[in-house]
């Protein structure tokens, strides 16, 4: 037969102590330690801050120089194309030929007028102007000496030498100012115009030298001392 418990066994609590003794005790807490450890990651942080501000205010620093560099830069970029373009447009307006306006390595000058020409230019001009004399009387003149082009130095010479032609009237193609004397080229010019445009590089409208710019002597078959000019 079973064995029953008393209500009063049955009620009365059970004894704390065993149960306490299995329980894990809590560990002391060092309060002072925490404290060091939390005051060292303060000190870190502080540290770091102070550091990410000097960096900070060196890449401000740093920025402003470079953005006054980069002004400066720009302002003489500016400067230097203001420059180039000065140059370039006074390179251009002294080479330009007073004729067909392109720029000239081998400028020649009408003594009579001061107007600056290429020789291209001048060349047709009075070969023009010599084509001219001849139709004007072209009744007197023989064929061969009438043919067009009028051809190289023994044109003017042979119209001379054979009594056809007593006087050639050259003018200036720009104003029409009588020419009697030889066209003068500009000494050095072509030196200079060959080193300023090593540095500007060529004109876009540079005129090709005429080939007869070769000859020893340029005006051989359109001036001759012998013939007088008007």
């Amino acid at each position: 037969m079973p064995t029953t418990r008393s209500h009063s066994a049955l009620c009365r609590p059970r004894s704390s102590s065993k149960r306490s003794s299995h329980l894990p005790q809590k560990p002391k807490v060092d309060t002072n330690r925490i404290l060091e450890e939390v005051s060292d990651v303060a000190t870190f942080f502080k540290k770091e801050v102070k550091k990410s501000h000097l960096e900070l205010t060196k890449l401000r620093i740093a920025k402003k120089r470079a953005e006054k560099a980069l002004y400066r830069a720009r302002a003489m970029q500016e400067d230097l194309k203001a420059t180039v373009e000065r140059i370039t447009a006074a390179r251009d307006a002294v080479a330009r030929c007073d004729v067909c306006k392109g720029c000239a390595s081998r400028q020649l000058v009408l003594v009579e007028c001061g107007h600056v020409s290429c020789y291209g230019c001048l060349r047709n001009w009075f070969r023009t102007c010599l084509r001219e004399e001849i139709d004007t009387d072209s009744t007197i003149i023989p064929e061969y000496l009438r043919q067009r082009p009028v051809t190289a130095e023994t044109s003017s010479m042979d119209l001379y030498d054979g009594g056809y032609l007593d006087v050639v009237r050259y003018d200036c193609p720009v104003c029409e100012e009588p020419v009697w004397m030889k066209p003068t080229e500009v000494n050095n010019f072509s030196d200079f115009f060959e080193a300023v445009n090593g540095v500007l590089g060529q004109p876009k409208n540079r005129i090709v030298n005429d080939p007869h710019l070769s000859d020893p002597v340029l005006w051989k078959d359109l001036f001759h001392d012998d013939i007088q000019y008007v």
